[in-house]
Formats: structure tokens, C-alpha cells, sequence
């Protein structure tokens, strides 16, 4: 358990867009939609005006070709007219990032409040300003956004590459299209001095001479112009021989199916390489500065990968030019600071806890314990306990148990990762799950041990009060179980459909409202002098107030309205303090609990 928040990384690209979600001590994980990683950009817009986008889209164009887009984001950033509708771009992309909000809320229980998108380094104000708007409409709030040969040079920082202050670093990002950047590193980071672009020497302009090369004239063409169809074809065909000698490429019907060979590839992506090796050199020279005193020259994009671009752009250059592993992500892993491998389900590996993750354990841990422990000694009864006679009365803060008894649970479902990975290793159960089923394991087991907790907990109280044991169990246990019943309803999902951790439950706001029920309690129930009176009173409603911001920070996400319920709520809490909340803040803290995992819950199932 971590209280560091996820953070979601979006490229969006011409061809494909790429998310992924990454935190402090867990790795990374790849945002999947339609079934993969790099979902196509593509939309389409039917005679409705409804607009599809990635695989539905392509589904669509099949027997409604008017309707399709097939790279929104080389349409600018006015509006396209499909069927006699003029439809904004910006809504175009944004229905691909609704998807990529869509399937991170799954993961994380809900959008991830840090939000960064990269964007070229040439674009200016206005369409970033445009981008913004877009990734509003798609409800991912107002996104950070990360220059793209930033983001790759910072991944590389990250990596362990040695980049000192004063170096200059060349960025050839060969995507759909290609921009070609060179960066200083300064003291305070990196900073842009020249970019280039070019829509002609990326993937886009090899799809069309391979397309061309390949087929006869009329055959996927309009007005001499191949479809969207038989291009992505292309793309799929130039990607495959970077990994194996030759490949068959499917065309849409009834055009037959045609070889492509690494040799092919190469012949017709010759002129375009060219192209994009002489637009890396015009961005040294605009940067004033010789290929000599670059430090590194990158090579990223999905482009990256062909084995024909680095000795291309390295005559043209003169110097070495690294093409980096996975160079179709390295901007979005370096946009989220994403670090070490990705995330991947197999049973048995989980990272051992670091010192952030055992503190989240171990301070509401001991906070719960000692909740507990001033619940039973700071209570009043009649009767004797030397005597054993049973009480007439019992003044208790019971809601201080049900905190308690809360934060018991919390811990308990922390730390079912390694509960999970302990069941797995005992021999009798060893080799029977799955990754999902092991953290399905862990996360039900955790709440079987947090009920039991929770029992010893009230039968501990009722032999301390010598009370019959109805009441205590009552407070410690209903509290606690709408929450546990969730967690199992969440296990239970995750084990039919797979999906990465992510999202861990925010340990600060249930500290502020443990802590503040501690001083309230503290303040309403110890004895004191006289002129101490004012103080026990201010901490009887800052506790209170403690209380309602962390209810606040633990129900809502959007930054903003957190705040504004945070300064309600503390504000109020600080002004109603009285004894009498014992009870009725036990109570809002459990509601705020069950309500964080309903939410969770809610993520997954719609």
C-alpha cells in the first residue's frame, strides 16, 4: 500500500494512441482497449451523427466508408463534415480518450487525478490549449501536458543514461509522422531549441509507397489515393517484417492477399528514410550546433523499429544513433516517470514491501490499536470488576470501536498482496491459482482476518465491561461489513476478468479521520484543569473538523470540489463538535469507506 497517487500518461497519435498507469513502488501497466495496448485513433460518424471509434470504427467503415476518419488528428483542429454533419475534431478525440478514462477508472477505481498527455514540441499555444479541451469533454480534467522529446529524453534519465548539464540531445520521433527536436539539459531540466516537422517522412508516407509498389492502380484506390483500409494493412505488414523475414498481408475484399518481405519494406521506405534523416540534420543546424556536440541522438516512434532508419539517419548525421527498447512507448513511459518493467500477470511475484509501503501499514495499524485501547479504558461503568458484577450502565464511545474496527479492515486489505502470496506458497495450495486468483485469495482472506480482528476486538471489550458481548460485536462488526462484502464483490470480479492492480486505497484521509476521532475522544472523555478547559475544547473540534477533510479528500477526486468539500466539512465539523458525535462519527467514517469501494466497484462493473 502506497500513498503516493497513480498517475496516467495518454499519447495520442495520429495512428494509435498509447496509455499507461504508473506509481510509486509498483510497476507500470499498460492501459489495454480492444484488446491491446496501441488502440487504432480512427473514428467514424454514422448518418446519426454517433461517433465509434477504434476497432467499431473499422467495423463500421466496412460497409459505411463516408462516415470514416481514419487519422483525426491530421484533420486540425476545426471540423470534419461526415453524412452532412459537421462534427468538431476535438470530439473525435475525445471519444478515444473516453475510452482511455473509461478503462483507467477500471483499474484505479476511478480516473487517476494526475493526468499528463504528451504533445509535440512544435505546437503552440492554441492547440494545446485545444488538446486540453478535448481531454475535458472526455472527463480526464485539465491534463499536464509533457513535450514529447522531453518526455523521451527524461525516460532516459530515468533509465540511468548520464546526461550532464550543458548536453545536447537529438530526438527523432518517427511515428505516423515524424518531428525531430534538439534539447539542452539545463539545471532546472531539459529545454527545446529547435524542432522540426515533417508529415511526409513518418510511417504514413511508407504505407503509401508500399501501397503503390505493391498494388496495381485500381485496386484499393480512390482517385489514385489507396483507402484507409488497405493502409492499415500496409502498417501492419511494414511492422510485422521488422520481426520476421516475410508476412502475408490480408486486403480488403475481394482484393487477395499480397507478400511483403523486409526487402520490399526497405525499398519503398528508402526515399522516406531519406526524407526523415535530412529533416534531422536541418533540426541540428537550426539548433546551431554540429552533429558532433550531441551527446546522444534518440530514435523513438513506432517507425523506430524498422532496422533500415538508424543507419539512414547515422550516414546522414555521422554520429551513432541509439534506437531505444520499446520506442513506440517511450514517451508516454516517459511523460508518467514510469520506471523498471511493465506489470505482469504471473502468480508469485510480488514486490517486496518498501519502507512508504510498510509505514501505510504500519501506522493505522498501530493507530487502530490505539483507538482500541482508548475505547475500553477511557469508558465509564457502573458496577465492579473485582467484584464481577455486571453494570446498570456503560458509557462508551462506541464509534470510536467501529474507527477501530475500520482501519482494521484497511490494513488487513493492504497488505492481501502479500497474504495472497503467502497462501500460494504454502504447499497444500501451491501451483492452484493464478495471479488474478491469488490477489482474489489475498483480498478475501484479508477480510476474514480483519472480521476476526474486529470479534476480539468486542469480546475483549465485553469481558473489560463485563457486558454480555451483543452490543460490542454489534459496533465492531456491522461497521466493517457493507465494506467487506465490497472488497469480496471486487476479488470475485477481478477473478472472471483479469486486470492489474492499480489504484490503491488513500491512506492519508483515513489517517486524518482516525486521528481526529483520537483527539476528539481524547479531548471529550480525559479529565483536566480548569484552565486547560479552552484548549480541550479547540481540540475536541479541530478533531472533528479532521474528521470532515478526510471524508472530503476520500470521497471526491476533482480537486477542485475536493476542496471546496474539504473547507465545508472542516468548517462545520469544527463549529457542531459536541460529545454526542461519538457515536455518529464512527458512523460517517464506516459510510465513507464503503462509499470510496462502492465507487471502486461501480468502475468495474459498468
Amino acid at each position: 500500500m502506497q500513498f503516493g497517487a497513480p498517475r496516467l500518461a495518454i499519447d495520442y497519435g495520429t495512428a494509435c494512441t498509447r496509455a499507461v498507469i504508473a506509481g510509486p513502488d509498483q510497476p507500470w501497466q499498460p492501459v489495454t482497449i480492444d484488446g491491446g495496448p496501441e488502440p487504432s485513433s480512427v473514428a467514424h460518424v454514422d448518418a446519426s451523427g454517433q461517433i465509434s471509434t477504434g476497432n467499431t470504427a473499422w467495423r463500421l467503415a466496412v460497409t459505411d466508408p463516408d462516415g470514416f476518419v481514419g487519422a483525426p488528428l491530421a484533420e486540425g483542429t476545426g471540423t470534419v463534415q461526415r453524412h452532412g454533419h459537421d462534427i468538431e475534431v476535438a470530439d473525435l478525440v475525445a471519444a478515444t480518450l473516453r475510452l482511455v478514462a473509461d478503462e483507467a477508472a477500471r483499474l484505479c477505481g476511478t480516473v487517476p487525478v494526475d493526468v499528463r498527455m504528451c504533445v509535440p514540441a512544435g505546437w503552440g499555444p492554441r492547440r494545446r490549449t485545444w488538446l486540453r479541451q478535448a481531454a475535458r469533454r472526455a472527463g480526464l480534467g485539465m491534463p499536464t501536458l509533457v513535450e514529447t522529446p522531453i518526455a523521451v529524453a527524461n525516460h532516459q534519465l530515468l533509465a540511468g543514461v548520464q546526461l550532464p548539464v550543458g548536453t545536447f540531445v537529438l530526438v527523432c520521433d518517427v511515428g505516423a509522422t515524424m518531428e525531430a527536436s534538439v534539447l539542452r539539459r539545463g539545471p532546472g531540466g531539459f529545454e527545446v531549441l529547435s524542432t522540426l516537422y515533417d508529415a511526409d517522412a513518418g510511417g504514413q508516407a511508407v504505407d503509401k509507397v508500399l501501397a503503390d509498389t505493391l498494388l496495381v492502380p485500381a485496386t484499393g484506390a480512390t482517385n489514385g489515393t489507396p483507402s484507409w483500409a488497405v493502409l492499415a494493412s500496409m502498417r501492419t505488414g511494414k511492422e510485422a517484417v521488422s520481426f520476421q523475414p516475410a508476412v502475408t498481408v490480408p486486403l480488403p475484399p475481394p482484393d487477395p492477399a499480397v507478400i511483403v518481405n523486409a526487402a520490399t519494406v526497405e525499398a519503398a521506405a528508402q526515399p522516406v528514410l531519406s526524407r526523415a534523416a535530412d529533416l534531422a540534420a536541418a533540426a541540428v543546424g537550426a539548433a546551431e550546433i554540429s552533429p558532433a556536440d550531441l551527446a546522444a541522438v534518440y530514435a523513438v516512434g513506432a517507425v523506430a523499429a524498422m532496422p533500415a532508419l538508424r543507419p539512414a539517419v547515422e550516414q546522414r548525421l555521422g554520429v551513432p544513433v541509439q534506437v531505444v527498447p520499446m520506442p513506440g512507448a517511450t514517451a508516454v513511459l516517459g511523460a508518467a516517470e514510469a520506471t523498471g518493467a511493465a506489470f505482469e500477470e504471473t502468480a508469485g511475484e510480488v514486490p517486496p514491501p518498501t519502507l512508504r509501503s510498510t509505514l501505510g501499514l504500519l501506522v493505522p495499524g498501530i493507530l487502530s490499536l490505539i483507538l482500541f485501547a482508548h475505547f475500553v479504558f477511557s469508558a465509564d461503568f457502573s458496577g465492579s470488576r473485582v467484584l464481577r458484577t455486571p453494570p446498570w450502565w456503560v458509557w462508551a464511545n462506541w464509534g470510536e470501536l467501529a474507527i477501530a474496527c475500520v482501519l482494521t479492515l484497511v490494513v488487513c486489505v493492504a497488505a492481501s498482496p502479500w497474504i495472497g502470496l503467502a497462501l500460494s506458497r504454502d504447499q497444500r495450495l501451491k501451483g492452484r491459482w493464478d495471479a488474478p486468483g491469488q490477489r482474489a485469495a489475498g483480498q478475501i482472506t484479508a477480510v476474514a482476518i480483519a472480521a476476526a480482528v474486529a470479534a476480539l476486538y468486542a469480546v475483549a471489550g465485553g469481558l473489560y465491561f463485563i457486558l454480555p458481548f451483543t452490543l460490542p460485536l454489534r459496533w465492531a462488526l456491522l461497521p466493517i461489513l457493507p465494506i467487506g462484502l465490497i472488497v469480496v464483490a471486487i476479488a470475485l470480479r477481478n477473478r472472471k476478468r483479469p486486470g492489474p492492480p492499480a489504484g490503491d486505497f488513500p491512506m492519508l484521509p483515513v489517517l486524518l479521520m482516525g486521528g481526529g476521532d483520537l483527539l476528539f475522544s481524547y479531548t471529550v472523555t480525559s479529565r483536566h484543569l480548569p484552565w486547560l478547559h479552552l484548549w480541550f475544547l479547540i481540540g475536541t473540534r479541530v478533531g472533528v473538523a479532521l474528521i470532515g477533510v478526510g471524508i472530503a479528500m476520500l470521497l471526491l477526486q476533482i480537486a477542485v470540489l475536493r476542496t471546496i468539500a474539504a473547507v465545508t466539512l472542516g468548517v462545520f465539523g469544527f463549529f457542531i463538535a459536541d460529545f454526542r458525535l461519538n457515536n455518529v462519527l464512527g458512523v460517517a467514517v464506516s459510510l465513507a469507506v464503503t462509499g470510496w469501494w462502492a465507487q471502486r466497484l461501480w468502475a468495474l462493473l459498468r
